[in-house]
C-alpha cells in the first residue's frame, strides 16, 4: 500500500466533503473559540483570522528549527482553514 503524502492527509484533515473525518470540530468554531480565547488572554480584540494567521506564522517559525512533518502537516491545515474561513467570511483583509 502506497503511502499518502503530506498533502493529501492535509487534504482528509480540511476537507469539507467529509467533515465526519475532521475529528477537531470545523474550523469556524475552534478559530471563533481560540479568538475568544486570546481577546481573554490579551485584555485586546482578537479575530479568528488573527488567531488563524498567528498559528501559521508559530508553524513557519518552528520550521527554522529545522524539518518536522507534523508541523508541515499542521501549516497546511492552517493555511486551508485561513482560505475556507476567508472566503466564507466574505473579507478582503484580515
Amino acid at each position: 500500500m502506497k503511502s499518502k503524502t503530506l498533502l493529501q492527509l492535509a487534504d482528509e484533515i480540511t476537507s469539507q466533503k467529509r467533515p465526519e473525518k475532521n475529528k477537531y470540530g470545523t474550523f469556524h468554531d475552534n478559530f471563533n473559540d481560540a479568538a475568544t480565547i486570546a481577546s481573554i488572554l490579551t485584555n485586546s480584540v482578537v479575530t479568528p483570522e488573527i488567531a488563524n494567521a498567528v498559528l501559521i506564522g508559530l508553524k513557519v517559525a518552528r520550521l527554522r528549527n529545522g524539518y518536522h512533518e507534523d508541523s508541515f502537516l499542521d501549516l497546511h491545515a492552517y493555511i486551508a482553514a485561513f482560505e475556507i474561513n476567508n472566503k466564507n467570511s466574505g473579507k478582503d483583509k484580515i
